[in-house]
């Protein structure tokens, strides 16, 4: 089961969104200082109880994917991927009709080369796919809901807007994903790994 992966016994429970008492952005009625991260976004809640109920393919738990994504944990097993190889990670994108580019915008974590096999072999989302090795996978901002400071309601459009951190909306998105920016990527056959991971 991947490590990301969402259970029915983990349930959304974000209360309601309210105008902060800033007046400066979103908040939510009876805020917890853990409803917002380190740079102060506002994040979805969600229950955490891995392996409660049955796993929800394709969803991913929020605070799990946070977590791999900002510490570079295999989106798969969960293992630190710096450990691995503190020079670069591998990440495996669905494919898009081109080659992972510089700068691309992802909200994946890594994964770690056993894992990139079995995922691109289990996982209906990645089996057309591109891979790369990134030197620097940075981060640029956060995926959410976006809410309109006059009315407070969800803005009409993409059901997940991508927010950099420099943006003046970011105070009225509730994030549901981290966003990096890959820099340093150089294009990788996950055919390849498998003779490398064969050949160990």
């Amino acid at each position: 089961m991947p490590y990301i992966a969402a259970w029915s016994g983990e349930n959304h429970r974000t209360p309601a969104v309210v105008r902060h008492p800033s007046g400066r952005g979103i908040g939510f009625a009876g805020e917890m200082p853990y409803d917002r991260d380190a740079d102060g976004v506002l994040w979805v809640r969600q229950s955490i109880a891995p392996g409660s109920g049955r796993a929800l393919f394709p969803k991913v738990h929020v605070l799990r994917l946070r977590r791999a994504v900002s510490r570079m944990l295999c989106q798969v097993c969960g293992a630190d991927t710096l450990e691995q190889d503190p020079e670069r990670q591998l990440f495996v994108l669905k494919q898009v009709g081109q080659p992972v580019a510089e700068g691309e915008l992802t909200t994946a974590a890594p994964v770690c080369p056993p894992c990139a096999l079995i995922a691109v072999k289990h996982c209906p989302h990645l089996r057309e796919h591109v891979a790369a090795w990134v030197e620097r996978p940075l981060a640029w901002g956060v995926a959410g809901i976006l809410y309109d400071p006059r009315t407070l309601l969800m803005v009409p459009g993409k059901d997940v807007v991508k927010v950099s951190y420099e943006d003046p909306a970011l105070p009225w998105l509730l994030a549901s994903r981290q966003v990096l920016s890959l820099q340093g990527c150089t294009a990788v056959d996950l055919k390849g790994l498998r003779v490398k991971a064969v050949a160990r």
